[in-house]
Parts: structure tokens; sequence; C-alpha cells
């Protein structure tokens, strides 16, 4: 009897083992799926953004592509780290929740980024 609750202890925690390690790697493969989207946002973002345009007079069009490219990088590559697998999982069923996950997403991040393309 102990011997067999031993093994179902084992088999469960396997399981458990098993089941994060998927979901794990389930949410890295929806973060890569959603890198160019979020990048994509981040760029719609800048270009909408009244700051963006202000800064953007004053530079070169060379220029302008550059720091947009930086800062759209830095945030397809943070945006979506701290966001958990649950929220990824809905963003990978429903296009509303994907929506909603990339805009807040790049909203969290682009001021970091910018910052930092900018000194």
């Amino acid at each position: 009897m102990k011997k067999s609750l031993y093994w179902i202890a084992v088999i469960a925690l396997l399981i458990g083992f098993v089941a994060v390690f998927a979901m794990d790697k389930n949410s890295t493969l929806t973060q890569k799926m959603l890198k160019p989207v979020v990048e994509q946002a981040c760029k719609s973002e800048l270009n909408d953004s009244k700051i963006w345009q202000s800064a953007a007079l004053f530079m070169s069009s060379e220029r302008q592509s550059s720091v947009q490219k930086q800062i759209c990088g830095c945030v397809s590559d943070n945006a979506l780290k701290d966001v958990s697998a649950k929220d990824l999982a809905m963003a990978s069923f429903s296009e509303e929740a994907k929506n909603s996950l990339i805009k807040q997403a790049v909203l969290n991040s682009v001021k970091g980024c910018a910052q930092e393309a900018l000194k």
C-alpha cells in the first residue's frame, strides 16, 4: 500500500513538472509569435505620439528611423517579459485579448525604451 502511494506521488510530481515546463515553453513560443506584432504596434504608437512628432522635427529622417528601430526593438524584446502565462494564453485564443495585451505592454515599456534610446 505504501509503495503504491509513493509511486502515485512520484507520478503526480512528474506530471506537475511536465505541465509547468509545457506552459513555460508555450509562453515563450507565444511571446516569440507576438514580438513582430508588438514591434509594429510600437511604431504605430510612436508615430501617433505628439512627443515623438515634436522630437522628430529635430532629427534627420535617417536618425528618426534609427531611433524608432532602437526603441521598438527594445519594446518588442521587453514588453511581454512580465506578462503572465494566463494572459499570454488568452492572447493566443482571443483577438480582443491579444490587442489589449499588446497595447498595454507597448504603453508600459515604450517610455523606458525611448529614454534609453535618446541618451
